[in-house]
Formats: C-alpha cells, sequence, structure tokens
C-alpha cells in the first residue's frame, strides 16, 4: 500500500520544493504519482491552498472534452458551464468543486483558479483571446509553474511558445457546446494549437540547464519541479526559433507529430508503414480506412 501522505506532509513537501505564501501558482499534477493521499484530490488542494496563504492564487488545467462535428446527439446533450467536469484529472476537478472556485470564461480551455487574483485571470480569458493565453498573462505576472508527476505533460508554457511563433498545424473538425453568459447555447470550435504530450518533457533539461527551476523535490512518491513561467516561456521561445521540430515527439508513428504541423516532416508513406508496425494487433478496415482519410 507505500506510505499515507496526509495534508501536513504535503505541506512540508511544498515548501521544501519552494512554493510559498502569495505564488501566482499553475499546476500540473498526477495523484497517481504522489501515492496514496489521505482524502486524495481535495487534500492536495487543501495543501496548496495553505502554503500559498490568502495572498496567493492557484491555476489549473480544466479543461473540457471536444467531439468530433457534426456531433451525435447524445454529444449535443453535453453542454459545458462553470462547473462542467474535466477530463484532467481528479486535482483538476477538485478544484471545479470548491466553492471559492472562478472558471476561465473560454468554452473549451476553461481553467480554474482559487485565489486573490481569479477573477483577474479567468474572466479575461475567452474565446477570442485564445486557448492559452491565460499562461501568458501568468508569465508577464511573476507566475510559476509546479509540475507534479514525471509523466504530466511539460509546464504549460509550450502551447504559448508555440503560439507566439506562430507555428500552424492542420484542425481537426472538433468542438463542445457551452452555455454563454447570457444563457444561451452556442458552439466553439477548436481553432488554436494543441501538441503532443511526449514531446514537451523533452524541454526539461534546458529548464535545469538554463536557470528556469527554482526548484525540485519529492510530494509523496512523485516528482516535482517549480519553476519560473517567464523563464520557461522564454527557453521554449528561443529553442523553436532554432529548431522548431524539437517540440515533437519521437514516435515515429505519432500522427500529430508526423503529419500535422507545417514543419512536420510528413513522410507519408514511412509514417504509413510505422503506424500500421505499431497498431498491427488491433488493426480493422475501419481504422485503415480512417486513417488513409485523415492524412490524405
Amino acid at each position: 500500500m507505500g506510505k499515507l501522505y496526509r495534508k501536513e506532509d504535503l505541506i512540508k513537501d511544498l515548501k521544501e520544493i519552494g512554493v510559498k505564501q502569495g505564488d501566482l501558482l499553475h499546476m500540473k499534477v498526477s495523484m497517481k504519482a504522489i501515492g496514496n493521499v489521505e482524502g486524495g484530490a481535495q487534500t492536495l488542494l487543501d495543501a496548496l491552498l495553505e502554503t500559498i496563504g490568502p495572498e496567493g492564487t492557484l491555476i489549473s488545467d480544466a479543461f473540457v472534452s471536444v467531439y468530433p462535428l457534426p456531433m451525435t446527439p447524445d454529444q449535443e446533450k453535453i453542454i459545458a458551464d462553470d462547473l462542467a467536469f474535466s477530463y484532467a484529472g481528479a486535482f483538476a476537478n477538485a478544484m471545479v468543486k470548491h466553492p471559492d472556485m472562478k472558471r476561465s470564461r473560454h468554452p473549451i480551455q476553461k481553467f480554474a483558479a482559487i485565489g486573490k487574483r481569479a477573477e483577474e485571470f479567468c474572466y479575461a480569458h475567452t474565446y477570442e483571446s485564445g486557448g492559452y493565453d491565460l499562461l501568458d498573462k501568468m508569465s508577464v505576472a511573476g507566475g510559476v509553474n509546479l509540475t507534479i508527476g514525471e509523466k504530466v505533460a511539460g509546464v504549460g508554457t509550450t502551447h504559448v511558445a508555440i503560439d507566439i511563433l506562430g507555428f500552424k498545424r492542420k484542425q481537426l473538425n472538433t468542438g463542445a457546446l457551452y452555455k454563454d453568459l447570457d444563457g444561451s447555447v452556442k458552439l466553439a470550435k477548436v481553432n488554436w494549437n494543441g501538441g503532443c504530450a511526449h514531446g514537451f518533457p523533452k524541454f526539461i533539461p534546458l529548464y535545469y540547464e538554463k536557470g528556469a527551476v527554482l526548484g525540485s523535490g519529492k510530494v509523496g512518491d512523485a516528482i516535482g519541479l517549480y519553476t519560473s513561467m517567464k523563464k520557461t516561456l522564454e527557453i521554449e521561445i528561443e529553442t523553436l526559433k532554432n529548431n522548431p521540430q524539437f517540440f515533437l515527439c519521437d514516435d515515429k508513428a505519432c500522427y500529430s507529430c508526423q503529419m500535422t504541423w507545417e514543419h512536420s516532416p510528413k513522410k507519408r508513406i514511412k509514417f504509413y508503414f510505422n503506424w500500421l508496425k505499431k497498431n498491427f494487433k488491433t488493426l480493422s478496415f475501419s481504422r485503415i480506412k480512417t486513417l488513409k482519410k485523415t492524412i490524405s
């Protein structure tokens, strides 16, 4: 079963990494990586809020799912609002359920925030401002990243760097229905760049090398990385200017990295061969037909 971690254990770990009173803190966390926490994600949330105090602000990814368009009748019943469930995990949904939570007004990339500056960042984050504009504003305001768990996808600012540099990719026709401020239900389409979760951690050695890491250590059983958002963004922009392919993952069968970006290799035959080899055991005629249609 392993050690049972309590709130006081997590507070001690967070302080040792460097988290402090007044932090403007962007969180990405794997509860599974932390281990056995008494009270689960709610306990980690309580520990973080106590550590940053009343002058601090905690912000987490709390994005909602999108669906291929046109949607099925069942998908049309799913309307995103401030309390909508997030696929981002247990911690994100503990944030969403907190009575003091503010949710960003972007209909899909719905960050959740608690603390002194929660309204300031969330209410300015709309569909028109872009999917990751909130993180850009945090970096300017002196924000810090806290990533807990080695398999967590990067620190978040890589998305901002990609947008600032104007990288383009093939967008799938996907979206979500959401409830606007006036109560009407509208459709939002995905019109921003995401990225492959397996490529973003390639920046981590550069964060150490170039001084973006403010602290690191264990949070429960997990590795915690505490970084300057301003510095991680600067490093990412500098790196991607020199090598736009740097953030692509090493999986030659990854459709996102190999085929969708303007600077992807786009070697169709080689990609198709690697994809078939990787997915041989689960192949079906419909899967092959869908792949051919997608990459054509």
